[in-house]
């Protein structure tokens, strides 16, 4: 008897499994709300990095991480998943873009313990988190150990996505673990230079040499 298939659940223990049965269904199966998921924190991310708390309020970073989140993900799961596909045709690689999309794309499933760490980050922090630090913040003893645990479930997290990922390519590519660990290395060399010849035009085409 077959037993009930949770793909939310399945994916944790059992990736290949999940994403073979999910490519077999629907290659395109929960991909905005994924995208979103991943997008949500990889806005609020980059929010952070740029400081925009200087500029914005709490309120406004997370409606727009929020209302945005959908379409940056899936702009970036499509055009990673590209490059991972292109450069897997060279490693002999049996599928299809929608289908080492989908790889990528439930490897996300973690990355809702994030989400969960910037409601605490921001209860904790409030508008403070997308600020400058001055560099003589002290923060007290409990408090460093929440940041740590944080600290920690990322991490954790961070790890259980990749060897989700890394199981779900091997799966749809129809190859073994390495293979799956060098096509995303080489794509992530190739993606990295395609960055830095399109920063390099900017930078030549926004400031010229006089």
């Amino acid at each position: 008897m077959e037993t009930h298939f949770n793909p939310w659940l399945d994916i944790w223990t059992r990736p290949r499994a999940t994403i073979r049965r999910i490519v077999q269904e629907n290659p395109n199966r929960c991909l905005w709300l994924l995208a979103a998921i991943y997008g949500f924190g990889s806005l609020l991310n980059n929010a952070q990095t740029l400081a925009l708390g200087q500029n914005f309020s709490l309120l406004a970073i997370f409606l727009f991480a929020a209302i945005l989140s959908p379409f940056w993900g899936y702009a970036f799961l499509s055009i990673w998943s590209a490059a991972v596909y292109w450069i897997g045709k060279a490693f002999k690689g049996s599928g299809t873009f929608q289908t080492v999309r989908a790889a990528y794309v439930w490897s996300c499933v973690p990355f809702i313990f994030n989400i969960l760490s910037w409601i605490a980050l921001t209860t904790l922090f409030g508008g403070n988190l997308f600020m400058l630090s001055t560099g003589n913040d002290q923060l007290s003893e409990p408090l460093t150990y929440v940041l740590f645990f944080i600290l920690i479930v990322r991490l954790t997290v961070a790890i259980w996505s990749l060897v989700i990922y890394l199981n779900a390519l091997a799966e749809v590519q129809n190859y073994s673990i390495l293979k799956a660990i060098f096509n995303v290395i080489t794509a992530s060399i190739l993606m990295l230079a395609v960055s830095w010849v399109v920063w390099g035009l900017a930078i030549h085409t926004f400031n010229p040499v006089k």
